[in-house]
């Protein structure tokens, strides 16, 4: 199984992740209760979404570890199968 995977995920070949549309948009409406924006990072040289204060607050740390080359926004979904069906995520 774990094979598997890791041969669907090769697909992106040499692809920067942070060139990458977010897999899903931020969506905003009156009354959320979530605060979705988008910080510009030096470290991608460009705009990074967040959905909340608290992913806003970690791409700000980020951007300023040196150790850290690459941010992307959620850009993909991990799917996997399971006993009472297909399960997906979509990492933050």
């Amino acid at each position: 199984m774990a094979g598997r995977g890791v041969s669907r995920f090769t697909r992106f070949g040499g692809l920067p992740f942070e060139d990458i549309a977010p897999a899903r948009e931020f969506p905003t409406f009156k009354g959320q209760r979530n605060f979705p924006g988008r910080w510009w990072s030096s470290t991608v040289g460009g705009h990074v979404g967040y959905e909340s204060w608290l992913e806003r607050d970690h791409v700000k740390l980020l951007d300023f570890d040196p150790a850290v080359v690459r941010i992307a926004s959620q850009p993909f979904w991990l799917s996997w199968p399971t006993d009472r069906g297909p399960r997906k995520h979509l990492p933050d």
